[in-house]
């Protein structure tokens, strides 16, 4: 005969009451029990549960914190969380169990359930009026998800209305930041215009923006934006110091090239242009057109103090055509500029040297006539002068909008940058025609790498049946899990979700576990485990027959041998709940003959066979 603990007899004492529904007479051995064992956590669940059976929640509150505490300070976040869950179904109203939640979520990755919790609290905060506890959740909501617009769209408007407008700017301006990176000037135009719309003393936040996207290494991403800047005016000299930077961090020297041309376009007398497009050209290693440019510019880069520039390009073009007079001449005038009369002194005796050699011999071809097709440089003429060769153009107010928020009929397909219109081969230079229209190339490819995918047709086809039963798994009724102000929050964790699921199912949260295996079907490779999952909730949730119809429904073409298996061991498991032990039994057989080794097939096979000869009907129990 087996000898019993003490505990052990305690326990069986217990399990007794609770099978006769005196749930307070097992609660107070369960008492007894703890005070001979406080650290057995199990012993102090199942006390909760008898507490929360006989009424006495406030004391089962108190063993759920200790349980969910003990649960925290380790590392077990899944398991605190599952039991601050049934305290906060236990205890609507306290907000603070929400703020755990949300700590606790935010702590092991779930970022989209730990939003849900933030946002309770932070309409708590909003409704009895505690402004600045509401900004801290929302900062809080932010720091969980630094990549979500809506907070921060969210975030931003309440800084402005507690009057941190300093602090409002820098988050707006953050939020047009992230938009332009991912490229969606829908939403870009809509912020921009609500930052005009409340500070419309800081006309330049998109040029702002748009050097720090640049200072970041961002220049893809920025480029079509400061192209839509010089559309709307093209006499913002900013833009085109940014499109100018673009384009060199992009490493397109022909762009750039380009962009400086347009650049003197509209500011002809600007040096940083003028010295930018010489030093292009010279790149090119085309002697010709960087002395013509020379002889155009050189005089007012001087004064402009340019100086060790010019240097630089003279000594280039001086390793390229050693003895050409034109190329010894500037550098003359550069080192005098500079008063480095040694270097005046020796450029200008090997200048003399090449005369009785040179004579009146034309030097070479390459080196001083102007390449094939190659315009002479127009004399500048101010902006002002050339109005009326200009196309109409917004006004500058207009300058910080997107391209999305200017009418579809003010943009056109054509393009100022276009290379067969303006470049030229690599030994040619053209000036941009007098009247040339300013419109920015939106297709240029910054990335011309293409991903192709290739998928079976089989598998294509059982992707789009399990999409088509998508929305009949998504109707299953549960409690509301929605942040309207954070709805684009992705999957963080596919298994944390999965494996929180399961802990909440095992707590009796149906509810909370649904939603969390919704979340992690995010993942493919276990969509079909958690459809099925939730199928079991419902069925422990008293819902056989939604799940028995559910379960059906997936059993279609396609499945690999374990998710065959799987459906029709939960189908057999939500017939035997709603008592039909035969449709049980055809399912087990089925899978005992696909799958004998599967799962604990064998003894639930066995017991459903001994269940179903001890069922006898009225008439065969007339004998007994």
């Amino acid at each position: 005969m087996a000898v019993h603990s003490k505990k052990d007899k305690l326990i069986e004492d217990a399990q007794k009451f609770v099978a006769r529904g005196q749930s307070d007479k097992a609660a107070k051995i369960y008492e007894q029990l703890l005070a001979m064992e406080p650290t057995g956590f199990n012993l102090r669940q199942k006390l909760a549960e008898l507490l929360i059976k006989c009424g006495r929640n406030d004391d089962a509150r108190k063993e759920l914190e200790t349980i969910g505490n003990h649960f925290s300070k380790n590392g077990f976040y899944l398991k605190a969380i599952a039991v601050y869950k049934q305290l906060q179904k236990l205890f609507p109203a306290d907000i603070s169990l929400s703020l755990i939640l949300a700590e606790l979520n935010a702590k092991h990755g779930l970022a989209a359930n730990s939003l849900s919790e933030y946002k309770l609290v932070y309409e708590y905060y909003e409704k009895i009026g505690n402004i600045p506890e509401a900004l801290s959740i929302l900062d809080k909501m932010q720091n969980v998800d630094p990549q979500n617009i809506p907070i921060k769209v969210k975030l931003a408007e309440a800084y402005f209305q507690k009057g941190k407008k300093e602090a409002a700017y820098t988050v707006f301006a953050k939020t047009a930041s992230l938009l332009l990176e991912r490229g969606d000037n829908a939403t870009l135009s809509r912020v921009c215009a609500r930052i005009q719309q409340l500070f419309p003393k800081k006309p330049d936040f998109m040029l702002e923006i748009l050097t720090e996207q640049l200072r970041q290494g961002n220049a893809a991403s920025a480029t079509d934006s400061i192209q839509n800047l010089l559309r709307s005016n093209p006499l913002n000299k900013r833009a085109w110091d940014l499109i100018v930077q673009a384009y060199q961090l992009l490493n397109q020297p022909q762009r750039v090239k380009i962009a400086f041309q347009h650049y003197l376009k509209f500011f002809p007398s600007e040096p940083e242009a003028m010295i930018g497009l010489i030093q292009s050209v010279s790149a090119e290693n085309n002697i010709a057109t960087t002395l013509d440019l020379l002889d155009q510019y050189e005089s007012t880069l001087i004064s402009a103090g340019f100086l060790k520039q010019l240097e630089l390009i003279y000594q280039s073009l001086g390793k390229l055509d050693p003895i050409n007079p034109r190329i010894l001449e500037g550098r003359i005038r550069v080192a005098t500029a500079c008063g480095n009369d040694s270097e005046v002194s020796s450029l200008t005796s090997k200048l003399q040297s090449l005369r009785p050699i040179t004579g009146t011999v034309k030097v070479d071809a390459v080196a001083t006539e102007p390449a094939p097709g190659f315009i002479a440089p127009q004399p500048s003429v101010a902006p002002e002068a050339k109005s009326a060769t200009i196309p109409a153009v917004p006004p500058p107010a207009q300058a910080s909008i997107p391209k999305s928020a200017m009418p579809q009929a003010e943009l056109s397909s054509a393009s100022v940058f276009e290379t067969e219109n303006v470049m030229g081969t690599a030994d040619t230079f053209q000036q941009p025609e007098e009247d040339i229209e300013i419109e920015i190339d939106l297709d240029f490819p910054f990335d011309s790498s293409e991903q192709t995918i290739n998928a079976d047709s089989e598998a294509a086809a059982h992707d789009n049946w399990l999409d088509s039963i998508g929305n009949l798994f998504d109707s299953i009724n549960t409690a509301p899990r929605i942040v309207k102000f954070g709805s684009e929050m992705e999957n963080s964790d596919a298994q944390s979700h999965f494996d929180l699921g399961q802990a909440f199912k095992e707590m009796g949260l149906y509810d909370e576990a649904i939603n969390e295996f919704r979340q992690a079907s995010q993942d493919p490779l276990r969509l079909v485990e958690c459809l099925i999952m939730q199928c079991s909730c419902l069925k422990e949730r008293g819902e056989p027959g939604t799940a028995i119809t559910m379960l059906q429904t997936l059993l279609k073409p396609g499945l690999n041998n374990e998710e065959y298996c799987a459906i029709r061991y939960e189908l057999a498991s939500a017939f035997e709940y709603a008592g039909n032990t035969e449709e049980a039994r055809i399912l087990l057989n089925e899978i005992s003959t696909t799958n004998p080794d599967f799962r604990d097939i064998r003894s639930r096979l066995a017991a459903i066979n001994i269940s179903g000869a001890l069922d006898f009907s009225d008439d065969e129990l007339k004998d007994f």
